[in-house]
């Protein structure tokens, strides 16, 4: 008590002030660390699914246009380790009235035309199915063209409602023998390759013809594993490697995806996260 009788008013001691600092500091060092741990680990589990879904991505774009093809009819225009060129199949059709041979005029039925994007002249080329005589299977074919104009709309033999596509070039004679009901398929010409961006980081990279002329490269998916990170091997009928476009009957395809970061959690390896995905296409027609 004070002299006066009042209540004196205690304060804090240096000791106990310092005490009480050290274990703030403790508990905010120990915050500090479960937020942290969770940081690197929410960042870690990111660059995993990214590098997941790259995989994935590859394996679902390149299958798509690689099981369409008929190596045997010249779908497979070059061929190497780490790059493809291919004639991808954009749409298919039937014809709905007879072909006209001296312009090579060939209306399609829009209610039979399938695609993943509309026909494009300055893209897209054609295969026209050319029965011949039918009553003999030997001198069918594809019959190749160029894709000249697209008009619409314009009406087929039966009234409904259809797409006149103009083919060009040598073999538009041909369309004499080809009947109301034939089958046709649209494609461009697209190259598939895995390149580096010049930062050093690899994509699978995507280029087409347009007007005659290669579009400029593409990223499709990735980053991907520098060294190695996509690879096609092509398989004959009888499951052996070939170097031969037209014996391909199957294609592998190897994917290894990089992160772009390095992953520093608990409970995996210090650095960039790798996976890879292996997939085998069995080509049409092989």
């Amino acid at each position: 008590m004070r002299a006066d009788g009042g209540l004196m008013k205690r304060g804090f001691t240096l000791v106990e002030l310092i005490i009480a600092i050290i274990m703030a500091g403790l508990v905010m060092g120990a915050v500090y660390q479960v937020l942290a741990k969770n940081q690197r680990f929410y960042r870690a589990q990111s660059q995993v699914t990214e590098v997941q879904q790259n995989v994935r991505a590859v394996a679902a774009v390149l299958p798509g246009d690689l099981r369409e093809l008929a190596a045997s009819d010249g779908d497979i225009k070059a061929m190497g380790d780490s790059s493809i060129t291919i004639r991808a199949m954009r749409s298919f059709t039937f014809a709905c009235a007879p072909p006209d041979p001296a312009t090579g005029a060939i209306v399609v039925r829009n209610s039979t035309t399938y695609g993943y994007r509309s026909m494009d002249a300055t893209r897209d080329s054609l295969l026209v199915f050319r029965d011949g005589d039918s009553s003999v299977a030997s001198d069918d074919r594809w019959i190749l063209g160029g894709l000249a104009s697209v008009t619409t709309p314009v009406v087929c033999t039966d009234g409904s409602a259809g797409t006149l596509l103009r083919m060009s070039g040598a073999n538009i004679g041909l369309l004499d023998s080809v009947r109301v009901g034939a089958p046709l398929r649209t494609f461009e010409t697209v190259r598939y390759e895995y390149y580096d961006d010049g930062t050093g980081t690899w994509w699978l990279g995507v280029q087409s013809v347009s007007n005659g002329a290669w579009s400029a490269l593409s990223p499709v998916a990735g980053p991907l594993s520098p060294g190695g990170g996509l690879r096609f091997t092509y398989l004959d009928a009888n499951n052996n490697v070939t170097a031969v476009p037209g014996n391909v009957a199957a294609i592998r395809v190897f994917v290894r995806g990089q992160s772009s970061q390095q992953i520093m959690a608990e409970g995996r390896p210090r650095g960039f996260y790798r996976d890879s995905l292996q997939v085998l296409v069995s080509l049409r027609n092989n």
